[in-house]
């Protein structure tokens, strides 16, 4: 690995663009390498590496270099100690006003700092779910996530789709614990691959996968896919639906139902009877119609900080009230659409409490009509992939 001008230089304007114009970090990286058209991989990996490091270690950063990320000293001097950790050269012109012999990651350091979070989501962790579980989970949430597959199943199968990887020198591991999952060796490119443009297989975590087992559908069902986004659940359970069926799926944002659109034909899913967006006149429309209503709701998203670390400095309190604010409404409204013996799934992507069972207790104060069958908690330290919560509960009258 080496610096180049145009590369660090490519580093310290996205870094502006994340932590001066509070750009997201994943869009603003994308945005960089995709118009970096004459980087080749190397570069274009090295870039990536070292942006997606700060993005995650940014508090560790700043501390030891005694700089701030948003002045432009700061910047450099972050670059300047992430390439003596990473044993980089420190090129000459580097901008950096900091002695790198004076840089020190051993030295005994505050768990915020140490794993480079904010001290309000410590705090607030900590008061949830326990120091040493919240601890637990925010040392696995900064290993970096594997690359995971979905295979799509009404076109192909486990076998052959690893087979038709080797042929393109991608190495693949299959876990019997995640059934239609392929783990990806290293960070391939692979939505340039035919055949995932001949739709066999979708980018998914291995616990979003999990999802679509936990609402276990069946043949001739009527689901809805409240708060769908572009899909990736949706097209799973039309999967293991094998097309039969109805899926009605729903999203507040049109350019993320379009998305799910263009994936599902892509796929060679045809039991999505209904996907647009959704509004009052729709949930009156649907009123006691689901067999199955699934609610993977907006929230905080802790849980993908392995693979979205810019997540944890987009977040602060308000926002998150905000976003609790959001799930309580949808729980409120959406479930009308439940038919008498239909069960209700309510999904998060994030390891908070109050943003999981808490919300499920007070549901069920507040509707007698529902009760409690089962959840389940996917945790980032024992699965090594994302986290996420999942709760099932079945509308008796």
């Amino acid at each position: 690995m080496k610096w180049f001008k145009n590369t660090s230089e490519a580093v310290i304007t996205t870094l502006y663009e994340i932590f001066n114009q509070k750009n997201q970090a994943d869009k603003s990286i994308q945005k960089l390498l995709k118009t970096q058209k004459k980087w080749g991989s190397r570069d274009r990996k090295f870039v990536a590496k070292v942006l997606y490091d700060i993005v995650r270690w940014k508090r560790l950063y700043e501390y030891v270099t005694n700089s701030e990320i948003k002045t432009i000293e700061g910047k450099w001097n972050i670059l300047t100690a992430w390439s003596k950790q990473n044993k980089v050269p420190i090129p000459s012109w580097f901008q950096h006003t900091i002695d790198d012999k004076k840089i020190n990651f051993s030295q005994s350091l505050p768990f915020s700092i140490k794993q480079s979070i904010p001290d309000w989501l410590e705090i607030s962790g900590k008061k949830q779910m326990g120091k040493e579980k919240f601890e637990r989970e925010i040392k696995a949430l900064n290993i970096e996530a594997p690359t995971v597959i979905r295979v799509n199943i009404l076109k192909t199968t486990i076998n052959k789709l690893q087979k038709k990887l080797a042929l393109q020198n991608i190495k693949t591991i299959f876990k019997k614990k995640y059934p239609h999952a392929l783990f990806i060796e290293g960070k391939p490119k692979l939505t340039h691959l035919e055949c995932y443009k001949k739709g066999w297989f979708e980018i998914q975590d291995a616990s979003s996968q999990q999802v679509a087992f936990f609402v276990n559908p069946k043949p001739e069902q009527t689901i809805i896919d409240a708060c769908a986004g572009a899909g990736g659940k949706t097209l799973h359970l039309a999967s293991l639906m094998k097309n039969t069926g109805r899926i009605l799926a729903y999203d507040i944002y049109p350019e993320k139902i379009e998305e799910l659109k263009k994936r599902a034909k892509r796929n060679g899913i045809t039991n999505i009877e209904e996907a647009q967006v959704i509004t009052n006149k729709i949930i009156e429309k649907n009123k006691n119609l689901a067999d199955i209503l699934l609610l993977d709701v907006p929230c905080s998203s802790l849980g993908t900080l392995k693979r979205k670390p810019g997540l944890k400095w987009e977040l602060n309190p308000n926002k998150l009230k905000n976003i609790q604010t959001i799930q309580k409404n949808i729980l409120k409204i959406y479930p009308k659409m439940i038919k008498t013996g239909g069960y209700l799934i309510y999904v998060t992507c994030s390891i908070l409490p109050e943003e999981n069972e808490k919300n499920i207790k007070s549901f069920l104060e507040q509707n007698k009509n529902f009760i409690f069958v089962e959840q389940k908690h996917i945790s980032p330290s024992e699965s090594g992939n994302d986290g996420f919560y999942m709760a099932k509960l079945k509308k008796i009258n």
